[in-house]
């Protein structure tokens, strides 16, 4: 059959909609990916750019915090490519997500595909699903689109073979990224030519790792070009260690089973040698992966094999069973950005096929194993040279016209409209942006210089971020905005993201002079706590918490502010005045039982958390393990002579892994 290209839905057991946080991400949060990594271990002459591009928010971005374990059969809408070798199935909703590539000659399928669509709090913006192939872009710990739409449209080429193309404008870096899909005719490989443009004037930190989920095969093996490899060293900071031993961890890591707590390796490919990474099962089959030069680094992720980490995989998945990432990146590693000039255009192309091989080739001596696969990626390569082919298929493919077949966010429109006002060049001459109502608020005050009359009990609907739009901001305070409460929020926002305190603060105080509102009141209440001014803090937080009892964005972030400040009767007062579901919600319950084992009531928190169902708290975070302290705390409280070594958390609240990954 010739290649196809379909949109349509499928059926798969998900949450029904993932919501957004009512409040801005402009606090600092637990971002395992963006811990500190001390690289004194590496030598001056590796080349990386360890730390460069942190960021500690997912500002302007909403979190999307609110979701649950009550799944339901539900039709999403998807893209499938087919052709006689290959089906692959992309989901539009969640940032194009490569979800399942089918060999069709042999009825397996090369990705591991989760049977749920289950989010837990593992990326940036929290939510975060496992399975298939993700493309993270931007920034460190998840792409910002991993839980969202993308625009999909499809083009041709010129012999009518399809091309599925997803793309969007990336507000943290402002560039647009683009990704083109397709299958040729006679040929068991998917094609993916990336393209990342950036349109800014200035050098920026940029990232992209795609993100592959495959099937944790019993007796498995990974194969890497590399004989070294990048790793965060469990005793302490970035250290090289040896492929396929691992010198420091004593066993042969390519046999992924032998990992033990959760570990990342990031393999130093040589410069000169084909960029690939595979998984192959027992009988010499699986998935390969491999690209043009542009994708430097590969890496396995394995979460472990102790009781912590397989607590991960269980709340990710029903019965889908183990899976570990195979990953491949502009960088050499995930501890890093890496700078990408100004007015640049970076291409390439990923190809996704099946390995099927010789058992005993694989699975003697690790030389062998890189020769044989070494070969098939030459045969590939003769057939189709990738960096010949990224060239070629610039016009072709990458600025080909398209027919936009579903939108996603207007704030490519929005840049769109803010450099025509500067008089700078668009995002893009060939990606179409429309203007959609999640912008309609910031074309207001471009065209007006204010904001329409907001409702202050209405959640801002959106956030922006950049000196151009402080500067707007700024002159609407001085002119048709400055009795515009709504105008010295967004203000007071952008003056904390880009911590200029005291200027935030008096704005979130004339907000709330010209109306009274629960977004300034939490506003202030962080500013005080980022100073220092304790008291004040809290006396901010109970005001908006007073003010917004049934919004939980609010409530848990400002139950947060006195958990951490210790305000534990605090905390017990002010959960009797929420909400019946803000009440019922596992993580405010979770600070309310801190507050008990804090203030003497431990059996209290004890039959919380042993009461039918305890306390399943859905978005812990990857680092956070306050559920697992807690229990720890309450058990050694009514046990006070048991050992460390002799205490044993249940299942359910261990969430602990010796070594936190990056994944």
């Amino acid at each position: 059959m010739k290649p196809s290209l379909i949109f349509t839905n499928n059926y798969y057991e998900c949450e029904e909609k993932i919501e957004e946080s009512s409040v801005p991400s402009i606090c600092e949060m637990i971002n395992v990916q963006n811990k500190d990594k001390q690289q004194n271990f590496l030598s001056e002459d590796e080349g990386l750019h360890i730390g460069y591009g942190k960021i500690v928010g997912c500002f302007p971005y909403k979190e999307q915090n609110q979701y649950t374990t009550d799944l339901k059969n539900r039709e999403v809408a998807v893209a499938v490519l087919e052709n006689d070798y290959l089906k692959a199935t992309f989901l539009t909703e969640y940032g194009g997500r490569l979800w399942e590539l089918i060999d069709k000659k042999k009825g397996k399928n090369l990705l591991y595909t989760n049977d749920v669509i289950q989010p837990r709090n593992l990326a940036l913006r929290n939510a975060w699903f496992s399975g298939g192939v993700e493309w993270n872009l931007g920034v460190i710990g998840h792409s910002p689109f991993t839980c969202d739409k993308l625009y999909a449209a499809e083009t041709t080429r010129e012999d009518g073979t399809p091309i599925l193309r997803f793309y969007e404008f990336e507000r943290i870096r402002k560039v647009t990224y683009q990704m083109d899909f397709w299958l040729e005719e006679d040929s068991n490989i998917l094609f993916c030519r990336m393209r990342i443009d950036n349109r800014n004037s200035e050098m920026i930190p940029m990232y992209w790792w795609s993100n592959i989920a495959v099937p944790e095969y019993e007796h498995g093996r990974l194969v890497v070009h590399a004989t070294e490899a990048y790793k965060n060293s469990a005793s302490g900071g970035i250290r090289k260690v040896q492929v396929p031993v691992d010198n420091e961890a004593g066993y042969d890591i390519t046999f992924y089973e032998n990992t033990i707590s959760s570990v990342d390796y990031f393999f130093d490919i040589p410069s000169d040698a084909k960029k690939y990474i595979a998984n192959v099962n027992n009988d010499g089959y699986g998935l390969l992966q491999l690209s043009s030069n542009r994708l430097q680094g590969r890496k396995l992720f394995s979460w472990g094999h102790i009781e912590g980490s397989d607590n991960w995989q269980d709340v990710l998945t029903k019965n889908a069973g183990k899976y570990i990432e195979i990953q491949a990146g502009v960088a050499k590693t995930q501890y890093e950005c890496i700078p990408m000039p100004p007015n640049t255009v970076w291409e390439w192309i990923e190809c996704y096929t099946s390995v099927d091989v010789e058992q005993s080739s694989i699975f003697n001596e690790y030389d062998n194993a890189v020769r044989t696969v070494d070969a098939q990626v030459e045969n590939i390569w003769k057939k189709y040279d990738l960096d010949t082919m990224v060239a070629d298929t610039k016009e072709s493919v990458g600025k080909k016209k398209f027919n936009l077949v579903r939108t996603a966010s207007g704030y490519g429109a929005l840049e769109n409209r803010l450099r025509e006002r500067l008089g700078e060049i668009s995002i893009s001459e060939h990606l179409e942006f429309p203007v959609s109502d999640d912008v309609k608020d910031w074309l207001d005050i471009l065209e007006m210089n204010t904001f329409t009359h907001k409702d202050s009990n209405i959640a801002p609907s959106s956030f922006v971020v950049g000196d151009e739009w402080i500067d707007i901001l700024e002159k609407s305070s001085k002119g048709e905005g400055k009795d515009n409460w709504y105008v010295w929020y967004q203000l007071g926002v952008m003056y904390k993201y880009t911590n200029r305190l005291e200027e935030a603060l008096n704005c979130f105080k004339e907000s709330l002079f010209l109306e009274v509102n629960k977004w300034s009141y939490h506003g202030t209440a962080y500013l005080y706590n980022e100073i220092n001014d304790i008291d004040k803090a809290v006396k901010y937080a109970l005001k908006a918490i007073d003010l917004g009892t049934d919004d939980y964005s609010l409530c848990e972030s400002c139950m947060k502010l006195l958990l951490n400040n210790e305000f534990y009767e605090l905390i017990i007062k002010t959960y009797h005045i929420l909400g019946e579901e803000i009440q019922n919600n596992n993580r405010i319950k979770m600070y309310l039982a801190f507050a008990y084992v804090n203030t003497g009531n431990v059996d209290k928190a004890d039959r919380m958390m042993n009461e039918e169902g305890g306390l399943d708290v859905v978005d812990i975070r990857e680092g956070e393990i306050t559920i697992t302290e807690l229990w720890e705390e309450i058990y050694k409280l009514k046990n006070p002579d048991v050992r460390e070594e002799d205490i044993r958390v249940p299942k359910k609240y261990n969430y602990k892994m010796k070594v936190y990954s990056d994944n």
